[in-house]
């Protein structure tokens, strides 16, 4: 049992990891789309989308509930039901080219196609690896209370480490220590005190408080610097603070949508 769960633990960890580069691998696939996608490929984009809404997905859906009658399908009109699945499957079918447009596997030949996914695949471990290790002495924490405070560092050092090891430059190892050291520490501390199902809600809770929390305390406190006439403490170009709320975006989603793997029972009132 113990080892299922370990197993489950770890599958979180990459759901939570996977879905905080997610949002910056999608938007650079549409920045690399922008005048490639023409009436031609919108023509396409929908024709896929046709037959996707209305042959695979139906099916798909019907597989993962092992049952042929959806209960969310009754009460729904046919013609809202087409427009809405119409249109879900344009957007999937568009972001399908988006991402191949940042792999690189739409063009070019086997060599090209295999230097853009291993640079691309290099880009998410950059990403995925500091909420992969918070996320990791969260389950540590919680299973192993005693090795909660050495996990905790260890990961705190591991944030710095990836900015140095990846030459992320002092600003944005400095812009992403801070938040997400104090996650690690907070949310530790919340898992020490309880580990039952609605710790990883208020775990998600939390990592976008402190997250979004920290980008308005950086734009604020920069902001009133400057009109006191002091220098700019220039946290983030413009840029790197859309990068951070990708970021942070995906993370937190990661969190909410990822299957809660937490056994359900009593809070165990450790502290």
């Amino acid at each position: 049992m113990r080892l299922v769960r370990g197993f489950e633990y770890a599958a979180f960890t990459l759901w939570v990891s996977v879905c905080s580069f997610a949002p910056e691998l999608i938007w650079q696939g549409f920045v690399l789309l922008q005048g490639h996608f023409g009436y031609a490929q919108a023509a396409s984009a929908l024709f896929i989308g046709v037959l996707f809404a209305f042959f695979v997905e139906p099916l798909m859906e019907r597989v993962k509930a092992a049952r042929w009658r959806l209960p969310h399908e009754e009460g729904r009109g046919v013609l809202l039901g087409a427009l809405v699945s119409v249109g879900f499957g344009f957007f999937v079918v568009c972001l399908h080219e988006a991402i191949a447009a940042y792999v690189g596997t739409a063009h070019g030949g086997d060599a090209e196609k295999l230097e853009r996914l291993s640079g691309a695949v290099d880009q998410a471990l950059q990403w995925a690896s500091i909420p992969a290790a918070v996320t990791a002495a969260w389950f540590v924490a919680g299973t192993w209370p005693r090795l909660a405070v050495p996990a905790t560092v260890l990961t705190c050092v591991w944030i710095v480490a990836a900015g140095i090891l990846y030459e992320w430059g002092w600003q944005v190892v400095t812009t992403s220590a801070i938040p997400c050291c104090l996650l690690a520490v907070l949310g530790t501390r919340r898992v020490l005190r309880r580990w039952d199902r609605e710790t990883i809600p208020a775990l998600a809770r939390l990592t976008a408080m402190i997250t979004f929390g920290w980008l308005v305390l950086a734009w604020v406190a920069d902001a009133i610097i400057i009109r006191l006439g002091g220098p700019s403490l220039d946290f983030y170009s413009t840029e790197a603070a859309g990068d951070d709320l990708r970021f942070y975006i995906g993370w937190c989603l990661g969190l909410f949508v990822a299957p809660n793997p937490v056994p359900d029972r009593e809070a165990s009132g450790r502290a």
